[in-house]
């Protein structure tokens, strides 16, 4: 195909010489011959080379008729379509994609000159008028306008233009582009709503949010100058750095150089900050790197947490220190001796530890009520604070109780500081308007004379102060110094541990009887150590070491199970009589007591009527707590008693208010109503007020005959003690019963 016109053009001279030969034979003329030939090759030079002429122009027509296909293809395939402006014609042309940005025929345009300005909004024509007069100065020039599409819908479109000059350097014509540009503008609107948005939620964000470039500061939201007090003309060019506490400003120019460096968003950090007029804030930020006007820049976000870091700093200080006086409680006291023995035992120091109890603390807040005993623990410790040495701990561990821990010191010293401390007690504290006169006990243990952990020095240090307590009151004892009997308390100490899994401990049974008719009522659960080489042990030894470490919890909960397993074996024996179970008030308020009583009574299958809890008075110091445990163990059809009453905190119509089944009236009455008329009367009035609030006082202690005949013409229901049977063993009960029988 490529020589086609070339190979066309031969055909038309080899015609003329198969004629020229046909001439020359019939005239047979050489001459005639020779001027043919040459005629006929210069023929075919000509026609040769405009048949090559020929071939190049039709190559070149069908390759442009190609290019005008694939153009027709990218412009049909596309929102755009070309326009040609005839000026001095007053002709439009427009390509066919002009149908489908539009929805209008190319023919309605050619058709009707104004057509296409009339399909534009007539708001934006006043700018299409302008775009064309620029057009017509003879600048290439666009414009962007809104118009109705064929479906009545508004489109946008993006209009340029070029304008061609004649030989006049007049323009005659305007050759441009047409494309819609809908989805764009739509899109931009997308982004400047969304934009908008972000930034009102930037301006109106409690969050804390700046930009800093070049360590200066280039943009800050209202959050953040509200926070400093400045405005945002005093902040811009300024270094956020200069208000980065010196304590915290090596993390925060290391913080910029991470982020700018590893190109992350860093985990958030606290700062402390100081403001323009000096008051201290505390922000919670976090940065990341951003592009800003072309360069990198450091976004940070945060968060004001001083009012979280000053409630965090209270709850932490309440966490370690005591409500009250302020002082170290319990918990820091520890920590602090934990950290102060492994300071002495690196250096070679000696420690002391001083345990430290208010004499007749107890008679304060009776006879002049919590408020003035409040009062006098605050003037205690500020007493305590006056005579020991800087650097010395004062804490409050809880109650009327105090310790002092004592570092780089030996037993001189600490005896001198303790003799201080007795000595300024001498003095009366002044607490409304009165003299209190008031006495402290301390207990000493020391480093390393006494132990090496924490819980042997306060052991021992709380077994001292017992002793000292014990033997007078104000004074200081050292541990050491009764080596025999402090072992002993601390030997029973560390025995419990392991003496319920041994069954050291074992339960007696004392009766209550209905005084008229010596009917058993019920049987009162004591327990008792038989220690393996200390032998028995007696109950008003180890309770209270028990009591002091918590291990009467431990105890109390063996107690009550066995108890329980006895009483069913009674039962199974025909022996239906109730069990009454002391419980201490540690015991009492556990969170887990009640769920205790009632898995016991599961576990044994035991009805709880047949189960009496006796408490001491002493629970009733938290009314509140104690009516809740009551009223849960009433709802489990417990019985309960007050024991030792007329000793603690109770009053009757509290004890009445609280659903109490049964008082029993303390020993140290009953010793005394035979000798003591006034002891008599307040039996007599306690059995009155008894009655008239509806429970059944039992007399503990009754001994001797005249004693039980005193209170049955009283009206005393009953009684308990010697005069009826000590003590007893599970077997003895089970004996008694059966003489009964």
């Amino acid at each position: 195909m490529k020589y086609i016109g070339r190979i066309s053009s031969i055909i038309p001279i080899l015609v003329i010489n198969i004629w020229l030969l046909k001439l020359t034979m019939k005239y047979d003329g050489v001459l005639y011959f020779l001027f043919s030939l040459l005629l006929t090759v210069l023929a075919s030079i000509i026609t040769w080379v405009l048949g090559g002429q020929f071939d190049k122009a039709k190559f070149y027509y069908h390759e442009l008729q190609k290019e005008k296909e694939n153009l027709q293809q990218i412009f049909d395939s596309v929102d755009a379509t070309i326009w040609s402006n005839n000026i001095v014609e007053q002709r439009l042309y427009v390509s066919k994609g002009v149908e489908k940005i539009s929805g209008y025929s190319v023919q309605q345009f050619f058709e009707d000159y104004n057509f296409w300005l009339s399909i534009f909004l007539p708001e934006d024509r006043p700018n299409l008028d302008q775009f064309y007069e620029r057009v017509l100065t003879g600048k290439s020039d666009y414009v962007e306008a809104r118009f109705i599409h064929a479906n009545g819908k508004i489109h946008w479109a993006y209009v340029s233009g070029a304008p061609i000059k004649g030989k006049d350097n007049e323009v005659i014509k305007i050759n441009g582009v047409v494309v819609d540009i809908t989805s764009k503008k739509e899109t931009m609107e997308r982004l400047r709503e969304s934009e908008s948005r972000y930034r009102s939620v930037v301006e109106l964000s409690p969050n804390l949010l700046f930009i800093y470039q070049d360590k200066s500061l280039v943009y800050a939201n209202p959050a953040t100058t509200k926070l400093l007090g400045m405005e945002i003309s005093e902040l811009i060019g300024r270094t956020p750095f200069e208000f980065i506490h010196p304590t915290f400003l090596e993390m925060a120019i290391s913080r910029t150089k991470e982020i700018l460096q590893q190109k992350r968003t860093t985990d958030s950090k606290e700062y402390k900050i100081v403001k323009p007029n000096g008051e201290i804030a505390y922000l919670e930020l976090l940065g990341k790197e951003i592009p800003y006007n072309g360069q990198s820049a450091i976004m940070v976000v945060g968060t004001d947490v001083t009012a979280k870091k000053q409630q965090q700093e209270k709850i932490e200080f309440m966490a370690f220190h005591d409500a009250l006086t302020g002082l170290p409680n319990r918990y820091m006291y520890n920590e602090s001796l934990e950290k102060a023995l492994e300071r002495c035992k690196q250096d070679h120091l000696g420690l002391a530890v001083m345990f430290i109890d208010v004499d007749h603390f107890k008679f304060v807040n009776d006879t002049m009520g919590h408020e003035a005993g409040d009062k006098l623990l605050k003037k205690i410790s500020e007493r305590l604070l006056k005579n020991v040495r800087d650097g010395d701990l004062v804490a409050r561990p809880g109650g009327d109780e105090f310790t002092i821990l004592l570092e780089n010191v030996e037993e001189r010293l600490v005896r001198n500081i303790a003799q201080r401390i007795i000595h300024a007690f001498a003095a009366p504290f002044t607490i409304n308007n009165k003299g209190i006169y008031t006495s402290i006990s301390i207990g000493v243990s020391l480093f390393p004379i006494d132990g090496d952990d924490k819980e042997t020095l306060n052991s021992k240090a709380d077994i001292a102060m017992y002793f000292a307590k014990k033997s007078g009151k104000n004074k200081y004892q050292l541990f050491n110094e009764h080596g025999d009997v402090l072992a002993r308390k601390l030997q029973l100490e560390q025995d419990f541990r392991s003496a319920i899994e041994l069954n050291e401990f074992y339960l007696e049974y004392q009766p209550c009887v209905e005084l008229k008719t010596g009917t058993v009522y019920c049987v009162e659960a004591l327990v008792r150590w038989k220690h393996p080489i200390l032998g028995i042990i007696p109950p008003n030894e180890f309770i209270p070491i028990m009591e002091e470490t918590g291990w009467i919890v431990n105890l109390g909960t063996w107690v009550l199970n066995e108890a329980c397993r006895q009483n069913i074996e009674w039962q199974k024996l025909g022996i239906n009589v109730k069990v009454a179970v002391n419980v201490s008030s540690m015991q009492f308020e556990a969170e887990n007591f009640v769920a205790g009583v009632k898995q016991a009574l599961l576990e044994h299958k035991m009805q709880a009527d047949f189960l009496e809890i006796e408490i001491t008075e002493s629970v009733m110091q938290n009314v509140e707590k104690s009516t809740r445990i009551i009223q849960e163990l009433k709802e489990l059809g417990v019985k309960i008693s007050i024991d030792d009453f007329g000793t603690g905190y109770s009053s009757l119509s509290l004890l009445s208010s609280l659903s109490i089944d049964h008082v029993k009236i303390d020993k140290s009455f009953i010793d005394g109503i035979i000798s003591n008329s006034n002891i008599a009367s307040v039996v007599k009035k306690m059995i009155e007020m008894g009655e008239s609030l509806n429970f059944d006082l039992i007399a503990e202690g009754i001994e001797v005959e005249e004693q039980a005949d005193f209170l049955i013409e009283n009206g005393c229901r009953y009684g308990q003690g010697y005069y009826f049977s000590r003590p007893v063993s599970p077997d003895e009960i089970k004996k008694l019963f059966m003489q009964m029988w």
